[in-house]
């Protein structure tokens, strides 16, 4: 009887660890989904917010920025311009593209880099609710943002009167 007693013990105590490590492997499959690069599929069909153009030679601290910026948003964050509250789901495209000049015309060229700003306020609200990502050129599976983000919103909280997105939709 004593034997019988510890063998159930021991297959409950083997389904109870099976389950454990089930839920684990669960929980960590969604942590790190959670934090894989999402690149927004066909942003450039999205609302666009406006277009600036930096051209050399800019000072020293814009060098980076020289280009053609297109700023493209989802619905959601279409509704979030109107009010400066951003809901979660809300998606705000950044594009940089070389700016090219000839003849007096000035047009886009190759892809600088792609700048993503995602709203989800219960998992980044050390960042105002947003996840930051950086995708160069045209790569779009590994995000260049290494910090959650904290770098990106150290400027951003200066937009913090417009859900922290400087771009304004007019």
């Amino acid at each position: 009887m004593a034997i019988r007693n510890r063998k159930t013990r021991l297959i409950h105590l083997r389904r109870s660890i099976y389950v454990i490590l089930a839920v684990a492997a669960l929980s960590l499959s969604v942590l790190c989904a959670e934090e894989a690069a999402q690149f927004p599929e066909n942003f450039r069909r999205w609302v666009h917010v406006g277009t600036g153009v930096i051209m050399p030679p800019a000072s020293p601290q814009m060098t980076s920025e020289e280009g053609m910026h297109h700023i493209f948003a989802n619905e959601k964050a279409v509704e979030g311009y109107a009010t400066g509250n951003f809901a979660d789901g809300s998606m705000v495209v950044y594009e940089l593209r070389e700016a090219k000049q000839q003849n007096g015309i000035i047009f886009e060229g190759d892809r600088k880099r792609v700048d993503v700003m995602i709203k989800d306020s219960a998992h980044y609200a050390s960042t105002g609710g947003w996840r930051f990502q950086r995708f160069w050129k045209d790569d779009q599976a590994q995000n260049a943002v290494h910090d959650n983000g904290t770098s990106c919103f150290q400027c951003h909280q200066k937009a913090n009167a417009h859900g922290f997105v400087f771009s304004q939709l007019k």
